[in-house]
């Protein structure tokens, strides 16, 4: 007899994106920031046409019963801050939606360092360089 509800060939869990090379990535700031998923893809391409590298991300996972986007960050510069908040902004003018991003460090992923919303890209870029570890900079 055939089973109608079979599955043809192994099927596992979704596997979050990572970058090809996140062993060899070179050199720069590591961090993390967490934020809406709905933004997930936008985020990628600000952080990835500056200086950085999303090493790691998930488009959607769930913290304390929310589901956030992450990204694992390598930056050499953070440039591309400023570009982000202002996307941002835009985003929040357009739509109805206010969302925030929050900034965590490799040492301690379960509490946030700094809500974005509170602090301007300056003092965030300041507190990444103070704070991040950094890889062969």
């Amino acid at each position: 007899m055939v089973s109608l509800f079979r599955r043809s060939g192994k099927r596992g869990a979704a596997e979050p994106f990572r970058h090809p090379d996140a062993n060899t990535l070179g050199s720069g700031y590591r961090f993390a920031l967490k934020g809406s998923p709905r933004h997930y893809d936008d985020v990628v391409r600000i952080i990835e046409g500056g200086d950085g590298t999303v090493y790691f991300g998930e488009a959607l996972t769930y913290e304390r019963g929310a589901g956030v986007a992450l990204w694992r960050v390598r930056s050499r510069t953070l440039d591309w801050l400023p570009a982000l908040y202002a996307w941002w902004a835009e985003a929040e003018r357009v739509e109805p939606i206010n969302a925030t991003f929050h900034l965590y460090l490799p040492d301690n992923l379960r509490y946030a360092a700094l809500d974005l919303r509170d602090h301007t890209p300056d003092e965030v870029a300041d507190y990444i360089r103070a704070h991040a570890p950094q890889d062969n900079l």
